[in-house]
């Protein structure tokens, strides 16, 4: 499986699939990152994105995060994390966790 290689990658964990669709939406319109891959834990109660883009993109994204979910009563956003470089092994764990997805849908 062939992995794409960013400038930057952010991650962006949140409280509910539906606010992290809405997130995700007004990244990608906000600036120009793409959408690399997401996690989904108990039962979408907890979601994690990964956007990818150069380190502008991807810094702008994460604030375009913060400041939306900053309009809701509640700490929904738990942690944005912006990592610059990411290496080779971090691509490859995000491909290999995109493959196990795309495995498991066509079971």
């Amino acid at each position: 499986m062939v992995v794409e290689q960013y400038d930057a990658i952010g991650l962006i964990e949140v409280k509910y699939f539906t606010l992290a669709s809405q997130l995700l939406d007004a990244m990608c319109k906000g600036s120009e990152v793409v959408f690399v891959s997401s996690e989904n834990d108990l039962g979408g109660r907890l979601v994690t994105l990964v956007i990818g883009g150069t380190i502008e993109n991807v810094q702008a994204a994460l604030d375009i995060a913060v400041t939306i979910s900053s309009q809701f009563d509640g700490h929904y956003l738990m942690n944005t994390v912006l990592i610059s470089q990411p290496s080779d092994e971090i691509m490859n764990y995000l491909g290999e966790e995109r493959k196990k997805k795309e495995d498991t849908n066509n079971e």
